[in-house]
Order: structure tokens, then sequence, then C-alpha cells
């Protein structure tokens, strides 16, 4: 018992050091003629003869067997299989030590080697070596030495050997015990096809993609280009540390669990993790992260992220941020963030954003936000805004309390509490200054400028005040007035308003006007402000190319702002005598005129 606790011990020391890397006594070569000796008595002999010494667990050998050995210029490797059984054990090197380890079923076997050039003779780094049916795979360090750990319990290894630039390698084991095998590769004499380069050569390149994922990562990524698997279910901690190790960025799963992030081929199912999943192909289903979601492939369903999403392709689903959304194709769903999201392609849907919501196509929807949504094509829907709305065409509405502003032609309608542009409008502006080359429809607010369109100065008397100027502007339908007057007596009365008209033609040079207008009139000798609301209407005579002569009837209401005390009503010229009628203490109506030229 004693010599077992001694042996176990040493046993223990000697693995958990690190062991040779050269097979200096496995590789020796001897004669051993042995007949019905015990196993131990072999063993003795085997040490003898190549100067070492064996060190093993006596439960794991069957020391008392009696067996016989005849071996003519065998390796001990070679030996040691035959007495021990081939596969049975792995064999360790330490010093001078050999140490036999019993393999019990499903363990490990190591696979070493040094990967070349098959034209030069150099080692080759960085080469992806790897096992199809396992998912297990290493990378060459920069002297070409690879490692490979695997199970034992398959009756056979495909083994591959990838490089970007390179042809593909394979090679069969056909015995489950550890080995070396050195690999020549050839470089890659094929034309390279043109290709389109899509998310799933290029999530790696992102900014996240290159924070997040290590070199060996990303070159295992170029070298295994084409080899992807499927499999139920991963779990990892983090990139290459989980179920798959550094095969997770070459399988989809139908579930993957994620601690701090991980890297995986694809999701046909459920993706969930803590801090953040990188997938380099489609998400179908459920993807969740605590910080963020990078896709290389297309969306199907549902992606929610505590910071940002980023999809490489398409979105048909629900994408949700907590700050920002991002889709180079188009999405066809919902977009919905606290802040940022942009959509280079079209989008077919609803977007929701805090901030700003912007997309490089067309929007067949709803774009929502609180300060700024732009659309690159045209949009038939809304847009709804705290700041500014863009767009190539409207069909349908832009809303915001800021600017509108419509490249092309606005076929619905515009509102701003300041300013809406547009090139061409077959619908309605409404806001403080409207702007459009041209116009079929309506511009309503206090200034309205149409490049070609209506623009007039009109220049006239009225019998309220002798001078008065008007600039009009819009559409012949529905165009804007702002006006002025005043008269000469020794304590001047000064107007100022602004009204809305329409002109019809009745002949190339006769038309009726109908026009409103509200004004401010400062009474001098009273020294006080009063309202005047006039509507009038005029026939307008153009004898002369770009001059009209107009006159009509004007109906018009005066009110003071307060009534002196005890005083009789007093208005403005052609005075109380004038015939009208009152309207209580401080108002009166009236059919008074108005006569002058329009210059255009």
């Amino acid at each position: 018992m004693p010599s077992r606790i001694y042996t176990c011990i040493l046993l223990l020391l000697l693995l958990l050091t690190t062991p040779s890397l050269f097979a200096q006594h496995l590789n020796k070569k001897m004669d051993v003629h042995l007949s019905k000796k015990t196993v131990a008595e072999v063993l003795k002999t085997i040490g003898k003869k190549g100067g070492f010494t064996f060190s093993y667990m006596s439960n794991t050998i069957p020391e008392d067997s009696i067996v016989s050995v005849d071996a003519e210029q065998k390796t001990v490797r070679q030996i040691l299989d035959n007495l021990l059984g081939e596969g049975n054990y792995q064999y360790k090197e330490y010093g001078n030590y050999l140490i036999l380890q019993y393999k019990p079923p499903g363990a490990y076997f190591y696979v070493t080697g040094i990967v070349t050039d098959k034209h030069t003779g150099q080692r080759v780094p960085n080469a992806s070596v790897y096992e199809r049916h396992q998912l297990i795979s290493t990378i060459t360090n920069n002297d070409g030495y690879y490692r490979l750990r695997l199970r034992d319990r398959y009756p056979a290894a495909a083994i591959s050997v990838s490089k970007d630039l390179y042809n593909d390698t394979s090679l069969l084991l056909l015995a489950a015990r550890d080995q070396e095998i050195n690999v020549s590769i050839s470089p890659s004499t094929r034309t390279l096809n043109t290709i389109e380069v899509t998310g799933y050569s290029t999530v790696e390149k992102t900014w996240f993609g290159r924070l997040l994922l290590s070199s060996r990562e990303k070159a295992q990524s170029m070298n295994i280009r084409q080899f992807f698997a499927d499999k139920p279910y991963q779990v990892s901690l983090a990139p290459s540390l989980g179920t798959h190790g550094r095969m997770s960025g070459q399988v989809v799963n139908k579930f993957s669990l994620n601690v701090l992030g991980g890297y995986t081929a694809g999701v046909d199912g459920v993706e969930i993790a803590g801090g953040f999943n990188i997938v380099k192909k489609d998400v179908d289903n459920v993807q969740v992260a605590g910080v963020l979601n990078i896709t290389g492939g297309k969306v199907h369903g549902v992606q929610v992220a505590g910071l940002h999403n980023n999809v490489l392709d398409s979105v048909t689903g629900v994408q949700v941020a907590g700050v920002s959304n991002m889709a180079n194709g188009p999405l066809r769903g919902v977009q919905i963030t606290g802040a940022l999201q942009h959509v280079h392609n079209s989008v077919n849907g609803v977007q929701v954003a805090g901030v700003a919501s912007s997309a490089g196509g067309k929007v067949e929807g709803l774009q929502l936000s609180g300060g700024f949504n732009t659309a690159g094509d045209s949009l038939h829907g809304a847009q709804i805004s705290g700041l500014f709305n863009s767009a190539r065409e409207i069909h349908g509405a832009q809303i915001t309390g800021g600017a509108n502003i419509t490249k092309g032609t606005v076929k619905g309608v515009q509102i701003s509490a300041l300013f809406n542009k547009a090139h061409v409008v077959e619908g309605v502006q409404i806001g403080l200054i409207n702007i459009a080359d041209s116009t079929t429809g309506y511009s309503i607010g206090l200034i309205n400028i149409v490049k070609h369109g209506y623009h007039k100065l009109s220049m006239f008397s009225t019998d309220v005040l002798p001078v008065n100027v008007a600039w009009k502007s819009g559409s012949r339908q529905l165009y804007s007035i702002l006006t002025g007057g005043m008269n000469f007596d020794r304590e001047p009365s000064l107007l100022l308003g602004y009204g809305m008209g329409r002109e019809m033609l009745l002949h190339p040079k006769l038309s009726l006007t109908m026009e409103l207008l509200v004004s401010t009139l400062h009474m001098g000798r009273e020294n006080e402000n009063s309202q005047l609301y006039r509507f009038g209407t005029s026939l307008m005579y153009k004898p002369v190319k770009g001059l009209a002569i107009f006159g009509g009837p004007v109906f018009t209401l005066h009110f003071r702002d307060e009534a002196g005390e005890g005083k009789p009503y007093i208005g403005p010229r052609p005075g109380a005598d004038y015939p009208g009628f009152n309207l209580g203490n401080n108002g009166r109506g009236w059919l008074g005129w108005q006569l002058g030229l329009t210059i255009f």
C-alpha cells in the first residue's frame, strides 16, 4: 500500500508538469525476445534496454499477466501497443520517465505536427486544423505547430487543414491514439471568381467585431469559409469558450446561451446573451442580448438589445434597441429605439425613435421620432417628428414642429410650425413659410414663395386709407397677402395686415379676385390700436402684359380695442357718418371700396 501511494503521488506530480513535445524514448528501436514472463518483468526489461523508467499506477496495468514478446527492431511505442493493446493507454514522457496512463472509454488522444508550404517548405502560421464531426479545431502557431485534442470514442477521425489562399487538405486517422502527423498544403492556383461581399464575410470587420473577436477567431473564419454544421444547442462563456470551442463560428444552433458573449454561424431558434451575440449568417426567430447583437445575414423574427443592433443584411420582423438600430438591407416590420436608427435600404413598416429615424431607400409606412426623419427615396405614408422631416417624394404626410423638406413632388400634405419646402406641390403646404418651385395645390402660411407661381405687387387706395401696398404670392388657386397702408393726416394712421385670396380667370385679360384680410390699424389721433376685417371682390383687367387695373366693393368690420368711457364711437375714415351699422359700443360695419394697379 505505501508503494502504491508513492507511485500515485509521483504520477500526479509528473502529469501536472509540462510533457516534452519530442517522443525520445517512444521512438527508440530495440530487440525484445521474452517467453512466458509477467507484464511487470517485460516492462522492466524494456526500460533497462531503453535507459528509462516506467511510471504507472499498478492497478491500471495487468502486472501479473503472463505474456511472450518477440520484437525485432521495433519502436518502444509499437512494443507497448502489442503488449498492452493499441489505443488502451496514453504514453507521456518526462525526463527519464515514460508514463503509462490508462485511457477509459471516451478519453482523449492528441494529434500533433507541423503544417508547411508544399512548394517552399516554410512553416505556415494561422492555419486551421479541425475535425469536422467532433467540431474540434486549433490554429497553428507562428512556427506552424499544431496540437489537436480529439475524443477516442470514434473509430476514425477526419482531419482537415485549411488556410486562406491555400487548397484545403484532408486526411483520415484510423487509429485513436497519440500520433504526430506533419501536413504539407499547396497554395491555391485557382483564378478568383468575382464574388459579392456580404455580411457572411464581413461581420468580423465591423467595429464591434474587431473589438470583441480575437485575431485567431477571425483567422479561423477566413480559413474555413465553406464549412458549416448544425447542432441543437450551444453554451458559451465567451467566444471560443463553450461547447463548440473555436468551431463555434461555424455552427448553426437551435438554442444558444452566451453568458458574456457568443460567436456563432447562425441561429435557427433562440439565442440569449448577457452581453453580446455575434452571428455570421442568419437569425431565425429570437435573438436577445443585454448589450448588443451583430448579425451578418438576415434576421427573421425578433431582435432585442439593451444598447445596439446591427444587421448586415435585411430585417423581417421586429428590431428593438435601447440606443440604436442598424440594418444594411431592407426592413419589413418594426424598428424601435431610444435614440438613433438607420436602414440603408427600403423600409416597409414602422420606424420609431427617440431622436432620429432614417432610411436610404423608399419608405412605405410610418417614420416617427422626437427629432429627425429622413427617407432617401419616396415616402408612401407619414413622417412625424419634433424638428425635421426629409424625403425625395411624398405620397402622404409630413408633420413636424420645425421644417419639412421634399426634393421632389408632394402629393399629400406638409404641415410645420416653421418651414415647408418642395419642388412641386400637388397637395397642401401649411406652415409659417412655404417654398416650392411650382404648385397645383395650396400653400397656406405667412410667407408663400412659389418660383414658377403667383407673384404680384399691388398699389391701391381704399375707403379707409389712401395709400396701400400688398405683396401676393403662392398660386392662383390660393395666394397669401402681406399688406400695409397709411394716410397723410397730421397724426397718421398705420395699417399692417395678412390675408389670403383666390383669382378666377374669366377671360385671358379679365379675372375676378376674392380676398380676405385681417389687419391691425393704429389710429394716430386716438392713439389706440383697432382691428379691421375686410372681405373684398374685384374685377381685374390686364390691358398689357405685366400690368392690371382692379377695383371693387369691400365689406369691412372694424373693432376698437376698447371704447372711451361716455364717448361716442369714433372709427377710421370714412367716419361714423358713413352709411353702416354699429356692432355694440366699439364696433361698426360698412360696405367700402378699393381701386388700384397690380404689377406682375
